[in-house]
């Protein structure tokens, strides 16, 4: 296959600095913007390594050393502290940062929600929520301008709810979303104050603003379990058959012990939050690459119409749906929804040529690794191309990570990707959405990558 850009169109992204920073510069642009942090020798060189005052570095950007941490010796790599720090304050040890056995008990139980037949069985809630967004933008007059992130936002928040929830999540979205956003832009960034070992009881201004974000998140989030619980005490029979009553009734098998009220809470404050936040921000960053890219746009429409028919995509449609697909793919290559995964290791080890330490902080980047110039050919523009059978296969497994890797995968990748595919589909056979007249696109990573304006964009019906 031969690669070749459409007009030469570069997505929005940081233009690596050729400089090399200071301690102290480096963690200001962390603070700022960590996809800006990383200098053009990340993506020339397979391994950066920095001894430091406060804690040695490496990035990891060889595929089969971001396989030797993530899956071979993944046991000797646990969530770092400086993750876990901007994590827990919302989802405490929920699944993504429990650790050991606890993990491993919230794992297999949260994992029936996530098996195929689960996912197929809940593509026509997802196909019902996009028919009632497509029912709103019905009503806009021709091109009028919506905001497409927050957009996506509700549907995949509506998404989580009827699917996981069982539609039993009353909390006002707009409240949801202006708190999610303050936590993100708090206690999401990475602050110097806790790279430097700041104790957590101090009340910096980070946590200070948080405050009343998070309060209301907990005071929603155990309102909603309440109900559960009182319902199942009434009669268990009554209680649907979802991701809250499993985390309410299901029992450790090595002890017998259902989920503490505080684990119960952790893992639905994890589902919601990441359940939504992940998808919708890749569906953003896909419409906003099929705005500039026209030919690829057309070809998504038309893939759905031969398919779909004018008819919402179900579960059956998204194995034929292979270049829809492919653009999702391609979109989380350049955008990927989490863009650095981060561990500490727990005793030495040899990463590729590199000797580390104990309690290394070891960096794999998705949105490194997958822009590396040594791995990617024209890594910095949309070609959906590559993810098309025949070109997929081509592509190292751990050069390509959005959803993670190893035992600690995402557990919802299939429930996400079959979400993405039926949303896309069934919105691009009806709309063409195109970004307002000189709107700045700039990604900005706070936990997860988001657009940093927002994305604003017109609808057009096709």
């Amino acid at each position: 296959m031969v690669l070749a850009t459409t007009a030469d169109f570069r997505p929005a992204a940081p233009i690596p600095h050729k400089h090399t920073p200071t301690t102290w510069r480096f963690l200001l642009d962390l603070a700022r913007n960590p996809v800006e942090a990383f200098g053009d020798f990340a993506y020339e060189e397979p391994y950066v390594y920095k001894r430091s005052w406060i804690r040695h570095f490496l990035m990891v950007n060889d595929p089969d050393g971001a396989r030797h941490v993530l899956l071979d010796n993944a046991a000797n790599y646990i969530k770092s502290d400086q993750v876990q720090k901007r994590i827990r304050a919302i989802a405490g040890n929920g699944l993504l940062t429990a650790e050991g056995a606890s993990w491993r008990f919230q794992r297999r139980t949260a994992s029936p929600m996530f098996h195929a037949r689960m996912v197929s069985a809940f593509a026509p809630m997802m196909a019902e929520a996009t028919e009632e967004l497509l029912s709103r933008w019905s009503r806009l007059p021709e091109g009028a301008e919506i905001e497409l992130a927050q957009e996506m936002m509700k549907l995949t928040f509506d998404i989580i709810s009827r699917t996981m929830f069982s539609n039993e999540v009353t909390i006002d979205y707009h409240a949801l979303a202006h708190a999610m956003e303050t936590y993100l832009d708090t206690m999401g960034r990475v602050d110097p104050l806790d790279i430097l070992g700041v104790p957590q009881w101090v009340p910096t201004p980070n946590r200070v603003r948080a405050r009343p974000a998070l309060k209301f998140i907990r005071r929603e989030l155990e309102n909603l379990i309440a109900q559960r619980r009182a319902k199942i005490a009434a009669d268990p029979s009554s209680a649907p058959n979802d991701l809250l009553t499993l985390l309410l009734t299901t029992k450790d098998p090595e002890e017998g012990a259902l989920f503490s009220n505080a684990e119960v809470f952790d893992n639905v404050a994890t589902f919601i939050f990441a359940g939504h936040e992940t998808t919708a921000n890749a569906l953003a960053w896909t419409f906003y690459l099929l705005s500039q890219a026209g030919a690829d746009d057309a070809r998504v429409a038309r893939e759905a119409a031969d398919i779909l028919k004018g008819r919402s995509a179900g579960s059956e449609d998204v194995p034929a749906l292979v270049f829809t697909r492919a653009v999702i793919e391609e979109s989380m290559r350049l955008y990927p929804p989490a863009p650095i995964l981060s561990r500490d290791s727990i005793g030495p080890d040899k990463i590729g040529p590199v000797n580390i330490e104990a309690n290394t902080s070891v960096v794999v980047s998705p949105w490194i690794i997958q822009r590396h110039r040594k791995l990617w050919k024209a890594p910095d523009y949309f070609m959906p191309e590559r993810f098309m059978p025949g070109e997929r296969e081509k592509i190292h497994r751990f050069a390509y990570i959005p959803f993670g890797a190893g035992p600690r995968i995402c557990i919802g990748m299939g429930f996400a990707m079959t979400e993405a595919v039926v949303i896309l589909s069934t919105i691009a056979q009806r709309y063409r959405l195109d970004l307002s007249p000189g709107f700045v696109v700039a990604p900005q990573a706070r936990i997860t990558l988001r657009p940093k304006y927002g994305l604003k964009m017109r609808v057009f019906k096709r």
